[in-house]
């Protein structure tokens, strides 16, 4: 590959340093995840450094003796990041790429699924929720990656690997507070998934393609055994080389649960958490109790809990997923974006078997304006931090001459 985009190799430092100590890490829990010698552990939402209790947070034995780093290779906040990785993702597809406001991309339509299981649950019209039904029902995968129902927690989802299909529709909508999907993927490893699907947001997506492209020649070195060498090797690569199709969602921000469910909607509000049936956000909040009532709180109110650690993405629409999805501007429908080969054909072969009633993008005019004005308001807020990130839009943002027009 003439132009690839691991140039540099950042550390376990940069990592605690400029990503969690700066305020931007966002809370994937990717670093963990692919850690292959216990030296962070996922505390409060952040890595943190454990092996060694009187040494700095920001020191690493491995890293600073023999050498790893395996964790900085994969947190989506340090170079590259996920701006300079679309030639990586999407080189040598063999169905035609356009280029837009929202990333490269091969079809975008609306779609719902028509099961009414499926929709008696679904956030919008269910189709990531159709999706991986389908896959599971005909043993293309063994596993979905996705953020489930916490019983001791009500509207507080959790990490899960489902691996039948009743847990991939209690698994349905969202609530719109940070769960961290990467995480799940050790359940994959420990439960032997060989194929899994992994849904996450945009900042879910880009360390497991940072995983799967990093190439894992940074970890040999003269003075390290092969024993070693196969140990990080395998940390790095063992759990995404079993995701079978990643799916991303729409996301410009996610709340604080602490701050809008139990502050504003339980405490203010005097709304139950266990009322909660469903959460939405439309232009303003949508809480719908069980009793069939609508509570709807300003957007701008509930954006006051919004995390601050989400101003640092870059991507509203998962760019870099096979599938990107979400319910953009619309009730009931959702906006369903195929960026790769197999997306595309995964979608083709619902829609062929008759699943999903589909409609084109130009029914859905307000979902697209609103789609490309949060995609470009995302492209430019990334601040500049310790490492220099832009603080623009880089280039590969500009249309290219094929473009598709719906820049």
């Amino acid at each position: 590959m003439k132009d690839h985009p691991f140039k540099e190799k950042p550390t376990f430092k940069d990592m605690m340093n400029d990503v969690v100590e700066y305020g931007s890490c966002c809370e994937c829990g990717s670093c963990v995840l692919v850690c292959p010698h216990n030296v962070i552990e996922y505390i409060d939402g952040k890595p943190k450094q454990t092996a060694k209790a009187s040494a700095a947070f920001d020191y690493c034995g491995i890293s600073e003796g023999i050498g790893c780093d395996v964790c900085a290779q994969v947190c989506p906040r340090l170079a590259p990041r996920e701006f300079h990785l679309p030639s990586a993702v999407f080189g040598g597809q063999e169905g035609r790429l356009y280029r837009g406001g929202f990333g490269t991309y091969q079809e975008i339509y609306a779609a719902r699924a028509k099961d009414p299981r499926i929709l008696e649950v679904c956030q919008d019209g269910g189709v990531v929720t159709a999706l991986l039904v389908h896959l599971m029902q005909k043993g293309e995968i063994d596993g979905a990656i996705v953020s489930a129902p916490d019983p001791e927690r009500p509207c507080a989802p959790k990490p899960v690997c489902a691996t039948t299909v009743e847990e991939i529709v209690e698994a349905a909508g969202s609530w719109y507070t940070y769960v961290p999907n990467d995480l799940a993927l050790q359940q994959a490893v420990d439960k032997d998934c060989q194929r899994v699907a992994f849904v996450g947001v945009p900042c879910q997506i880009t360390p497991v393609r940072k995983a799967e492209l990093r190439d894992t020649g940074f970890i040999h070195t003269e003075t390290k055994r092969d024993k070693m060498i196969d140990r990080q090797t395998r940390s790095l690569k063992d759990p995404v080389e079993r995701i079978a199709l990643r799916i991303g969602l729409l996301c410009s921000e996610v709340f604080d649960f602490e701050g809008l469910m139990v502050r504003k909607i339980e405490g203010e509000l005097g709304i139950p958490l266990t009322d909660v049936k469903k959460f939405n956000v439309k232009g303003e909040v949508l809480v719908y109790r069980k009793d069939g009532e609508l509570v709807k709180i300003n957007l701008r109110d509930a954006q006051e809990h919004a995390r601050p650690e989400c101003h640092h993405c870059g991507d509203f629409s998962a760019e870099l997923a096979d599938i990107s999805c979400g319910g953009v501007g619309s009730m009931d429908w959702t906006i369903t974006i195929t960026r790769t080969d197999l997306g595309r054909r995964i979608m083709q072969g619902m829609i062929d078997a008759g699943l999903l009633e589909v409609r084109p993008i130009e029914d859905f005019e307000n979902s697209l304006k609103v789609l490309l004005r949060l995609a470009r308001r995302q492209h430019q807020r990334v601040p500049v931090g310790p490492g220099g990130l832009p603080a623009a839009r880089p280039s590969y943002y500009r249309p290219s001459p094929e473009a598709s027009g719906n820049e």
